[in-house]
């Protein structure tokens, strides 16, 4: 008889259910070892859904909680864990949060719990050594170690857990030998990578540190591995490097960690090295404010964190913020005379004068030798005519920068506006540039000076101030006009584009218009040096909103400073400066630390094509009498300072009929400017201010005035420009430094020596002279007219080019023979026919 064969019986509902949460356990399991922790709840929340008392799954869910950061929450899902099981897996993870909510009773008791249930549970060792640890009852935390190691010899836990008792206890030397054991058996053990790291550092080993924190620093969740490991990068001079794992760690931290960490002032003092790095040639100062309000979040009242995010919100141009911060700064600490003197630049460039001067005085009530305080409150008085008190400062000044081991940085424009001192201002100027070299820590590149080997010179024009700007009027022709046989030109552009027709103008006469706003310093160094550039022409220097740090890295093999910063920049970071016989006589070449680059007429060149205002300006248009000598100035209102004021009042009381014309200044300068007038006696109608205007109805104007008188010892650049482009005969008086020399510069260059004054006195005497001899004066503007109706000398500018580009022959030259730089002076060329 055949039988058929016995089919299997259906499975039950209920053991098809529980092979279903089987299933699905062990794909929450999974992504749980992934660290992919929120899809892992999902999937036991699915479980739980169905089979609310799973024991494994609520104490997975306890776990994955915990590692979330959500103890307590986690919590809730243990106890229920354990009340539906007293596995002793589930007493083992509850220890662990216990430990992390510091309820070490009830850890040590779940842990025995573990240990009756399984005594040869070495995890439950493990932690319970950590407990007592944590209890400081080192013995019995030897004693559970032991055990551990002793249950699981090739787990790199338990020999970690035997280290960190004895590191614990400063027993380094043990210790670090138990974490190399666990190296030994798990080299990416980064727990151990991690403590070794740590007594490293707390020997103040960063070198021996840095490489074990760089492995443990690998785990993105040890944020503190990560924090270490920015400290050693920053010790071993990797600033950049170190930027990226403490804004990790910062970012994620709790805030008592934090804390914790920034209250130690090597911690504060790190995250500054950090910050720096980030201000510096990176220029990533939104980054940079990020990390102090996450630091101050931490600790609110630190002030010298508030500083510092005042004024990195200062570089971003955000004053009212930096206003903000520094006003709370000194409400804590009403004292911080770095925090006051930063809050008085902040209104500086904020545009209120008055406020800033206040800030400075109590920095000087507070630290009567607080240098920077005494060189804004000196340049912001100027600006507004409040010369109380001026020369007793300048005097105080010069005598704190004379003074030996002074290592305080200073503004050497604000210098050269008050001092006519050429080899004192050097002096002066090479410390401070030394001292801001050192904080900023650029290093030239490796392959700065390498010899050039294109056919043609290849010349880099950098500036800010490719823009509505005196540089940008000066030079617009200049691009034009290179020999595009010899020279290749390039404009390096990092200011703003504010659509001005002299940027556009600029940008379509060079081969080359390279704009880099927004670049960092490093960056546009190394464009510049991709572009195999051989000469490097800084044409803002140490102005406002310029960048000169770039030079510090030799981007090209020969770098020169021209027309934007008329004076030394006191570092090795140029290699010439650009000037005239005029402006640095023979025998003042100690004066500069660049060779100098002499050309045979003048430094400045200009715009002879500049467009004109057909309109005609009429003196009634002006509010100018009819009948009245004109003595005029429409210097930036910083350039009048006491002594020149007192010389333009005698001037004006010897001439009956004159009136003097300046231009409008900041809030408070014609209102205390008055008030001098006055208190000389003089009518308030002989003083005339007018609203300053654009650049071609400006020039329209120039020609109403009879005579333009200079200011001292900053005399006038572009202005003096624009004055005898107008046809107005200019006074002129000379110091010995380049900026007391520029406008005298521009008048020997087309033959009116007659209008530069070496004295005060002379300079009084030849303004009041031709004022009364006006036939005299009027041979004077009539030589003026025929020197630019002529295009001679200082207006002949296809010819200065050919000087400028003679003298950059000579300098590449050198270069590319591999010699150093040396002081060159231009020939002369013939008068072309």
């Amino acid at each position: 008889m055949t039988t058929s064969s016995i089919a299997p019986a259906p499975a039950t509902f209920e053991e098809n259910a529980k092979a279903d949460a089987s299933a699905l356990l062990e794909q929450g399991l999974a992504l749980h070892r992934q660290g992919r922790l929120a899809e892992a709840l999902q999937i036991y929340q699915a479980l739980l859904s169905r089979f609310p008392g799973d024991a494994d799954a609520l104490h997975l869910t306890g776990e994955a909680l915990y590692r979330q950061g959500r103890p307590r929450l986690a919590l809730n899902h243990v106890n229920q864990a354990i009340a539906q099981s007293p596995h002793h897996f589930y007493f083992n993870t509850r220890a662990t949060i216990f430990m992390h909510l510091n309820l070490l009773a009830e850890a040590q008791q779940d842990l025995r719990r573990a240990i009756k249930a399984f005594a040869n549970y070495p995890e439950a060792y493990i932690n319970l050594s950590a407990v007592y640890r944590q209890q400081k009852k080192f013995r019995q935390a030897r004693e559970a170690a032991a055990d551990a190691t002793r249950l699981a010899p090739q787990a790199p836990a338990a020999w970690n857990n035997a280290g960190a008792i004895d590191m614990e206890q400063n027993r380094f030397d043990e210790a670090v030998l138990h974490f190399q054991q666990a190296l030994k058996l798990d080299a990416n053990y980064t727990a151990a990578h991690k403590n070794i790291g740590k007594i490293r550092a707390h020997q103040k080993d960063w070198t021996g540190a840095l490489a074990s924190l760089e492995l443990a620093a690998a785990d993105p969740r040890d944020l503190e591995a990560s924090y270490l490991l920015s400290r050693a990068l920053l010790s071993a001079g990797r600033p950049g490097d170190a930027i990226a794992p403490m804004q990790h760690a910062m970012r994620n931290w709790p805030a008592e960690e934090r804390h914790k960490a920034l209250s130690d002032p090597e911690g504060v003092a790190a995250l500054y090295g950090v910050c720096g790095a980030l201000e510096g040639v990176s220029m990533r100062f939104a980054e940079s404010a990020e990390l102090y309000k996450i630091a101050l979040d931490s600790l609110p009242e630190h002030e010298l964190l508030l500083n510092n995010l005042g004024t990195v919100n200062f570089r971003l141009g955000h004053f009212d913020t930096a206003i903000e911060v520094l006003k709370k700064a000194l409400e804590v600490h009403p004292k911080q005379v770095l925090a006051r003197c930063n809050l008085g630049v902040t209104y500086v460039m904020a545009g209120q004068s008055e406020a800033a001067i206040a800030q400075f005085e109590q920095c000087l009530r507070d630290d009567p030798n607080f240098m920077s305080a005494m060189v804004w409150m000196l340049g912001e008085k100027a600006h507004i005519a409040d010369w109380r008190g001026v020369p007793e400062l300048r005097e105080k000044i010069a005598t704190l920068l004379d003074t030996p081991g002074n290592d305080q940085t200073v503004s050497s424009f604000i210098l050269m506006s008050n001092y006519d001192d050429a080899r004192r201002l050097m002096a002066w100027t090479q410390r401070s540039a030394a001292l801001a070299d050192r904080n900023v820590g650029i290093q030239p590149f490796a392959d700065a000076g390498a010899l050039r080997t294109s056919p043609r010179i290849r010349v880099g024009y950098y500036s800010f101030d490719f823009r509505n700007h005196p540089v940008a009027h000066l030079t617009a022709e200049l691009f034009a006009r290179h020999d595009r046989k010899d020279f290749e030109v390039f404009a390096y552009s990092y200011g703003p584009d504010d659509g001005h027709p002299a940027r556009a103008r600029i940008a379509s006469s060079v081969e080359n218009f390279v704009d880099m706003q927004g670049r960092s310093i490093q960056q546009m160094a190394e464009r510049i040096r991709e572009d195999e550039v051989d000469i490097l022409i800084d044409l803002s220097g140490d102005t406002r909103g310029a960048k000169p740090q770039v030079m510090a890295y030799h981007a090209a093999p020969a770098q020169l400073m021209w027309l934007g910063y008329m004076g030394t920049s006191g570092t090795p970071n140029y290699d010439y400066l650009v000037s005239d016989n005029f402006l640095s006589p023979p025998g003042t070449e100690d004066c500069y630390s660049e060779k100098l680059l002499r050309l045979p007429e003048t430094f400045q060149v200009i715009d002879s094509q500049r467009p004109t205002n057909p309109q005609k300006a009429t003196r009634a248009d002006h509010g100018l009498p009819e009948d009245a000598f004109v003595l005029c100035n429409f210097s930036q209102s910083f350039k009048i300072q006491p002594e020149t004021f007192a010389a333009w009042v005698r001037i004006v009381r010897r001439i009956p009929n004159a009136v003097l014309w300046l231009a409008q200044g900041p809030n408070g300068f014609e209102t205390n400017l008055r008030a001098q007038w006055e208190a000389a006696g003089l009518p308030a109608e002989r003083l005339i201010v007018s609203p300053r205007m654009p650049i071609d109805r400006h020039l329209a104007r120039i020609g109403l005035a009879d005579l333009f008188i200079d200011t001292f010892p900053y005399s006038s650049g572009a202005t003096a420009n624009d004055v005898l482009w107008a046809g107005v005969p200019l006074l002129a008086l000379t110091g010995t430094t380049m900026v007391s020399r520029m406008a005298g510069s521009l008048l020997s260059a087309i033959g009116l020596p007659e209008l530069v004054a070496t004295t005060r006195d002379e300079y009084v005497e030849k303004a009041v002279h031709y004022a009364t001899h006006r036939n005299e004066l009027a041979v004077l503007r009539g030589r003026l007219a025929e020197a630019k109706d002529a295009r001679r000398g200082y207006f002949d500018t296809p010819r200065f080019v050919r000087h400028l580009e003679d003298g950059f022959r000579q300098i590449a030259a050198r270069s590319r023979e591999g010699l150093p730089p040396a002081h060159i002076g231009v020939a002369l060329r013939p008068l072309e026919k």
